[in-house]
């Protein structure tokens, strides 16, 4: 485990291959699987109904025959689609012993070891003056037992000062005094100092994050890395992320 998220004061590791997959995806899988639970549910009291109407043993319900016949059709479909995924599999396995071994890439090459934090319980006039002096564009916030609670984006107060954020909107809130974990988006993700650099831009990339916390396993901050550290990375010629 590589990747670890961070809501409601839980840290949860987590499996890069679920943080790529998109949330829409996920669910219509679980609507699809719902329905079909239903139906086989429905499926099968129905035809409890019909075997308590029929006394003669002799009879063939041709509802029973054509369900079974469904179920042998299901059975080949099934049968042939394990084959197909056997025979993608072993293409894949042989195509991936054909690639370059690639060195790892661990994110301690780019990150940034000084990061700037501030309580959670700071107001984003104190973030704004903090951010402003340090010249940094990301502040992370830790609450009152110096966990991680997230990671505030200059782009977000900007937003709120010109009036287009999501506090500004509210009637009669004064953002100068409003706390600033109110600004931050959940959940959290972070990695360690030893996750690849390209699998954090992959997952930078699907879950539309800007800046990533990097932590040891005790969960501990060590880093913090950007999208700029990363392009900064390609553009010096140290990195090859897409190799």
């Amino acid at each position: 485990m590589v990747f670890a998220i961070y809501e409601q004061g839980l840290r949860i590791h987590t499996p890069k291959e679920q943080l790529l997959v998109r949330p829409s995806i996920r669910q219509a899988q679980a609507i699809s699987a719902s329905r079909r639970l239903l139906d086989h549910k429905g499926d099968t009291g129905h035809s409890q109904d019909i075997g308590n109407d029929i006394w003669n043993s002799n009879y063939i319900d041709p509802i029973a025959r054509e369900k079974e016949q469904g179920k042998e059709s299901e059975q080949e479909q099934e049968k042939e689609i394990h084959q197909q995924k056997k025979a993608a599999k072993a293409y894949i396995d042989v195509e991936h012993s054909k690639r370059k071994r690639v060195p790892l890439l661990p994110v301690s090459l780019v990150m940034r070891s000084h990061v700037i934090t501030l309580p959670a319980t700071a107001n984003l006039n104190e973030a704004w003056k903090l951010m402003h002096k340090e010249q940094i564009h990301y502040l992370i916030l830790l609450d009152e037992a110096g966990e991680l609670a997230g990671v505030l984006d200059d782009r977000e107060l900007l937003k709120e000062a010109a009036g287009v954020g999501e506090l500004s909107k509210q009637e009669g809130i004064d953002l100068a005094n409003t706390q600033a974990i109110l600004l931050v988006n959940a959940p959290l993700v972070t990695a360690t100092d030893e996750t690849d650099i390209r699998d954090i831009a992959r997952v930078m990339l699907a879950q539309k994050v800007r800046a990533m916390p990097i932590i040891d396993a005790e969960g501990v901050l060590q880093g913090l890395v950007t999208r700029s550290d990363l392009m900064l990375g390609l553009a010096n010629q140290t990195l090859e992320l897409w190799t």
